[in-house]
């Protein structure tokens, strides 16, 4: 199959200039008539393209690129089922990951429960020590004052006395 060469727009940008040159100088006749004969050939010529070397490379290009792609899909199945195996593994450790944290957080509440509830006691205890020391003090002033003390001590040694012999 035959395609036209289009030189139109070569052509005229050719002649133009050429009626430039022809103007400028004196150029004889034959160099013109010549140079018309070549331009008249020029727009006549057509340029020939074979398109059967085309299809046989085309097909050793498919041929060779069947045997890559091939290949390639070999390599990007095992790489899909090494990725899913992956992920079933990532997927298990993320679960024991957050297994573990919810783990540490209940354990985390529960010592500070623990620790909120103890700090509470030992302040309950620590009033209730202030209580009866005051307590005590205030009963011991009242024995001192009374001068009661002297039975008082008499009697707490009959109360241990009687404690020690019945156990």
């Amino acid at each position: 199959m035959a395609q036209k060469l289009k030189t139109q727009d070569l052509m005229e940008v050719f002649n133009k200039n050429l009626n430039e040159v022809n103007l400028k100088f004196d150029l004889n006749k034959e160099i013109i008539s010549t140079l018309d004969k070549k331009l008249e050939q020029i727009e006549n010529s057509s340029l020939k393209i074979e398109y059967e070397p085309l299809g046989t490379v085309i097909l050793d290009n498919d041929k060779m690129f069947k045997e890559h792609r091939s290949e390639l899909s070999n390599i990007f199945e095992k790489q899909i089922s090494m990725m899913k195996v992956v992920s079933k593994k990532e997927s298990k450790y993320q679960l024991y990951f957050y297994g573990a944290l919810t783990i540490l957080l209940f354990l985390c509440a529960a010592i500070l429960s623990y620790g909120i509830d103890q700090y509470h006691e030992k302040k309950a205890a620590e009033k209730e020590v202030k209580f009866y020391s005051k307590e005590a003090f205030r009963r011991n002033e009242y024995l001192k004052e009374n001068n009661l003390t002297e039975k008082y001590e008499s009697w707490l040694e009959q109360k241990q006395s009687n404690q020690n012999s019945v156990n």
